[in-house]
């Protein structure tokens, strides 16, 4: 039997949020189907329960919760009558609504109390246990544990404003997290980040345990980088060089944010030219299967017969500013 989850997507971009869910998900064999669409709100079943390391990565999705019911009946008592008890063992618990809609959000959270036994407490603070309920085109009640969280508000640790050191054109930790996991990232070697700046992309990958390899032209960034992992306690492999060094290591997939100025490189050649010479050289690099995810302004210029394209996504920064994130498989 298939369990049953409902997701809580973040409203920056929840096309995103709903690939990187399913993808990582995919990837780490629950084998994943998209069961209900409601925009920030989706319903996912899996072959099975999901891990909490698992849930920890997650960067778009606010909370996860296990559903423990369903129904198509539109009366709360009738759809009442069908359950016949919520078993949360000795744990405490608040009840919650999900979303706004017609029910009675106190008169419901009562009725579904009933169904709890007298043993359990109510905490409404710090719950062991919150009981979700939504209603859209059916009636859900899920299950949440407080150590169930998602990577949403955690990586905001990371924020810029928390680093010692930083760009102003840093990638966002979300973003940085989510192109992480669109990666496809294992241990059959380390995360690379040909570009890696001031470290956005590695602290998200070595706060979910990857191996991490950074790699940047500007000395001053190759030492921003070591200072802002030092920072949070992690280790990686940083090395000061041109991204043609990635010929000479050994890694599972690369994720990357490279630069938007001209004098790019040490050439200064255009951005163009650099991204045509990095895909080169990426392409030869990678094994079939192997992912590339990189974040850039113009998606035109990242196209290369090798690299086939499987998703792209638009995140608005400012009126002058869009990254698209952009996924790649090696053919």
């Amino acid at each position: 039997m298939r369990e049953k989850y409902l997701l809580e997507l973040g409203g920056e971009n929840t096309d995103l949020g709903k690939y990187e869910a399913l993808e990582l998900f995919k990837f780490k064999k629950y084998s994943p189907i998209l069961e209900l669409d409601h925009g920030n709100i989706i319903i996912i079943s899996t072959s099975r329960a999901i891990e909490k390391k698992i849930i920890s990565r997650l960067s778009m999705t606010k909370r996860l919760s296990n559903i423990i019911f369903t129904s198509t009946k539109n009366n709360i008592k009738s759809i009442l009558k069908d359950l016949v008890k919520i078993n949360i063992e000795d744990k405490s618990f608040a009840i919650r609504q999900i979303g706004q809609n017609d029910l009675d959000s106190e008169k419901t959270a009562i009725l579904i109390g009933k169904k709890i036994s007298d043993k359990n407490k109510t905490n409404l603070n710090n719950p062991e246990i919150t009981v979700l309920f939504y209603q859209n085109s059916k009636f859900f009640i899920s299950l949440c544990n407080n150590d169930w969280e998602t990577g949403y508000k955690k990586c905001l640790q990371h924020h810029i404003s928390h680093r010692p050191y930083f760009s102003p054109i840093s990638i966002h930790p979300r973003i940085a997290r989510a192109m992480v996991n669109l990666s496809n990232c294992d241990k059959t070697g380390p995360l690379i980040d040909p570009f890696c700046g001031t470290g956005g992309i590695l602290i998200e990958a070595a706060d979910m345990g990857m191996e991490i390899i950074g790699i940047d032209l500007k000395e001053k960034m190759v030492e921003y980088s070591k200072g802002n992992l030092k920072h949070y306690g992690f280790k990686g492999k940083l090395i000061n060089s041109d991204f043609e060094e990635i010929n000479k290591q050994k890694f599972s997939s690369i994720v990357c944010d490279p630069p938007y100025g001209i004098a790019s490189t040490s050439g200064g050649e255009t951005i163009e030219d650099l991204m045509g010479r990095s895909l080169d050289v990426f392409q030869r690099k990678l094994r079939k299967g192997q992912r590339l995810v990189i974040a850039v302004s113009n998606p035109s210029i990242i196209k290369h017969p090798n690299l086939k394209l499987l998703q792209k996504f638009e995140w608005y920064i400012h009126k002058s500013l869009t990254r698209n994130i952009i996924v790649l498989e090696k053919n």
